[in-house]
């Protein structure tokens, strides 16, 4: 199922507390309404909340269809909301205190997987190139896929990068992953797919976190 989004717009946060039940406990909620661009992952990291975690608390998983105007359940603070008073207070300090980037550009495959994943390593390359450069750090890639691996295509020219969350017994796969198709947000937007057909040219292979 693809997600019809067009891109970021401002956050807004609707005022209804709610009560929801996760397991036997109570626990206290907001909700928030849903824009054009936004994702279980991108609401997620705004409150402060694991993906997998605010799915479950909306009866879903981080696979299913959400669109704009939907309205769901958070726990967690807006820390979007911080954020202008913290970025003062960030520029006045030393610039030897300054927070590293990523050696991934926003926005890329790469990136994206990065966020997922923080196991990555840096200056990995582009996409096509982080099998082999796994590979020479120590860690196992294989073909078959596993969630919580990094599927990667080998095209011969930047490749691609995704992060698998499903594995079917058909050996279809569902991912997370960024600059799909130019949309340079993560999501998951293919739903099930075959990975070695699914358009997205070369050899397709799996980066495992152990």
């Amino acid at each position: 199922m693809k997600k019809q989004f067009l891109g970021k717009a401002t956050l807004t946060v609707a005022a209804t507390a709610a009560t929801v039940f996760v397991g036997d406990k109570v626990v206290n909620a907001d909700t928030y309404t849903l824009q054009y661009g936004d994702s279980f992952y991108s609401v997620a990291q705004m409150y402060g909340m694991d993906v997998y975690e605010l799915a479950a608390l909306n009866g879903k998983t981080i696979d299913s269809l959400i669109l704009p105007g939907q309205t769901l359940t958070v726990n967690g603070n807006n820390t979007s909301q911080a954020a202008a008073p913290q970025e003062t207070a960030v520029a006045e300090q030393p610039a030897a205190e300054a927070q590293p980037e990523s050696s991934y550009p926003v926005g890329q495959c790469t990136w994206g997987v990065k966020q997922l994943a923080p196991w990555v390593g840096e200056w990995w390359g582009n996409g096509g190139d982080w099998a082999t450069t796994a590979a020479q750090q120590g860690y196992t890639v294989g073909s078959v896929p596993t969630v919580g691996s990094i599927i990667c295509w080998t095209d011969g020219g930047y490749g691609h990068v995704a992060y698998v969350t499903a594995v079917g017994e058909d050996g279809h796969i569902q991912v997370l992953e960024s600059n799909y198709k130019d949309q340079q947000w993560i999501d998951n937007y293919r739903g099930w797919f075959d990975p070695n057909n699914s358009g997205t040219a070369g050899t397709v292979s799996y980066i495992y976190p152990y």
